[in-house]
């Protein structure tokens, strides 16, 4: 069979040829589509010289649908109401209709500095939805997001494929922290510091993942020519706050995460006497996903309440 050009082929007849199936006669078919019965007869002439086939025969009642026709009515319906569907005006997004599982990759320091923020606006917002918080690493990220297992992704992103979109969050830096009345800190107005030689004298407490016991800190310390004592390392950063304000050890860890935790852990945040890096974290998701109204809508909410303070 050869194939129809799509491009002069009117789809306004298999609106026609719907009805006539529906009716069985040429008028009642023209009254359903507000046409004249000699409109509707062409668009039937019109019809059986595309498709090659009588398509109606007449009877005392009116027409009668060949085998062809009969073949291709069920088709044609569903093609029409795709097409419907598709032509439809969506619904304006009503968040809390949404009823939904979103799969958040982010560590625990995204938790803290940025979904407790977010999370009273979703719940009141979306009272149905659920965040379903997983761990996430620099090396799956993208792979994740790729393949839907990540709606969204938390973290610093410094190099990611352009079909990943990296929206800013916040920008971030390094801070130390002590426990309150720590012997090594001092106060120099509403500013509080730590001299180089305390800082490497008193013995550190390091954030790794992977239990290494070098981080950071020790390649900006090599750069001065000095070298701090790490006593404990520890793969889960909520921890090392609070091992932090129950010993003299000390730590240095991201500002957000220093100040949010700072009373709970009985804590001193002082600016490091030594210059460290800044970084930027991110929210990713997939480009081709930024359409959908939930996605569009979790995102720019995540992202106002990460910039709130």
């Amino acid at each position: 069979m050869t194939s129809i050009d799509l491009t002069r082929f009117d789809l306004n007849l298999l609106v026609v040829m719907d009805a006539l199936l529906a009716e069985r006669h040429v008028g009642r078919a023209a009254k359903r589509l507000h046409l004249s019965q000699s409109a509707t007869s062409h668009a039937l002439s019109r019809l059986r010289m595309a498709l090659d086939d009588p398509l109606f025969v007449r009877n005392p009642r009116g027409i009668e649908p060949t085998p062809l026709a009969t073949q291709l009515g069920p088709q044609i319906t569903a093609v029409l109401e795709d097409i419907k569907r598709i032509a439809t005006p969506r619904a304006p997004f009503d968040p809390a209709k949404l009823d939904k599982v979103f799969a958040i990759g982010a560590t625990d320091y995204a938790v803290l500095t940025v979904l407790t923020r977010a999370l009273p606006t979703l719940q009141l917002a979306a009272p149905r939805t659920v965040l379903r918080i997983e761990p996430v690493d620099k090396e799956s990220v993208v792979r994740r997001i790729d393949s839907g297992e990540l709606d969204l992704a938390i973290g610093s992103f410094t190099t990611v494929p352009r079909r990943i979109d990296h929206i800013p969050l916040f920008e971030e830096r390094f801070v130390g922290i002590a426990r309150r009345g720590h012997p090594a800190l001092k106060k120099r107005g509403k500013r509080v510091l730590m001299e180089m030689d305390a800082f490497v004298r008193w013995p550190h407490a390091l954030v790794s993942p992977r239990g290494d016991t070098r981080g950071a800190v020790d390649l900006a310390l090599e750069k001065v020519g000095r070298v701090r004592h790490v006593a404990a390392s520890c793969p889960n950063f909520l921890s090392v706050p609070f091992l932090v304000g129950a010993s003299d050890l000390i730590a240095v860890i991201a500002e957000r995460a220093a100040r949010q935790l700072a009373q709970a852990a009985g804590l001193a945040v002082f600016e490091l006497p030594l210059e460290m890096p800044v970084w930027t974290v991110h929210i990713g998701r997939a480009r081709a996903r930024a359409v959908e109204p939930a996605i569009a809508w979790l995102t720019d909410t995540i992202v106002i309440a990460a910039g709130s303070t």
